[in-house]
C-alpha cells in the first residue's frame, strides 16, 4: 500500500464448537510503496490519457503557498506572510499537514474525503504546483486505472477517500472466506 493509514476492522465469529477459525491477514512482507511508485508515471499525462486525471487550478494565494513549500513539508514551513491568522496565533495547532506537499519517496499521508483540496492536508503534488488529481488519489488508495469515478469532483473525492483500498479489502475478504470454508487463513 502506498499510504500510511490506520484502519480498524471488526470481524465477529460464532462457531458451534467455540473454535476460532478467523485469522486477520498477516502483513504481506512487501515494503510500503512510495508516492513515486504509485503516481510517478502520471506526470505529463492528462484526463485524455487516464480517467479522472484532471489537474485543478489553485487560487493565486494557494499557488504562492505551494511554491513556498518543498516536497514533504507542511504549513509550518510557510513564510509568515502566507500563513493564515489562525495558524500564526496558534503555532501548536494540530493541523500541521495543511498546505503541504507529499514526499516522493515515502508512503502518502491518509487519503481523506477532501484530498482534492490543498488547504485540507498534505495533498500537494511532490513536484508540480497543484494538488494531486482524483486519479492520483485513487492510485494511492490502490484503485486500478480502469476504475472510473462518476459524479462531481467533490463526490468522486469522497468516494475515493472514504473507500477501503481494494487491495486491502481483497485480503480481508480472502481471510473471511477462508474462515467460512473452515480452513486455515491463507
Amino acid at each position: 500500500m502506498p499510504q500510511s493509514r490506520r484502519r480498524v476492522f471488526i470481524v465477529g465469529e460464532l462457531s458451534a464448537d467455540g473454535a476460532f477459525r478467523y485469522r486477520f491477514p498477516e502483513p504481506s512482507g512487501n515494503p510500503l510503496k512510495t508516492v513515486r511508485m504509485a503516481i510517478g508515471d502520471l506526470m505529463g499525462k492528462g484526463e485524455r490519457d487516464v480517467p479522472n486525471h484532471k489537474a485543478d487550478k489553485l487560487s493565486d494565494i494557494n499557488l504562492k503557498r505551494i511554491r513556498a513549500v518543498k516536497e514533504g513539508e507542511g504549513r509550518d514551513s510557510l513564510p509568515d506572510e502566507l500563513q493564515l491568522d489562525c495558524h500564526k496565533n496558534h503555532k501548536s495547532h494540530r493541523h500541521l499537514d495543511t498546505y503541504g506537499r507529499m514526499a516522493w519517496d515515502k508512503p502518502s499521508p491518509t487519503i481523506t474525503a477532501r484530498f482534492d483540496s490543498f488547504s485540507r492536508g498534505r495533498f500537494g503534488h511532490p513536484a508540480l504546483d497543484r494538488t494531486i488529481t482524483l486519479r492520483e488519489g485513487a492510485r494511492l488508495q490502490t484503485f486500478p486505472d480502469e476504475f472510473e469515478f462518476l459524479g462531481s469532483k467533490v463526490e468522486a473525492a469522497r468516494q475515493i477517500g472514504n473507500a477501503v483500498p481494494p487491495v486491502l479489502a481483497e485480503r480481508v475478504a480472502q481471510s473471511v472466506r477462508a474462515a467460512l470454508e473452515g480452513g486455515e487463513h491463507a
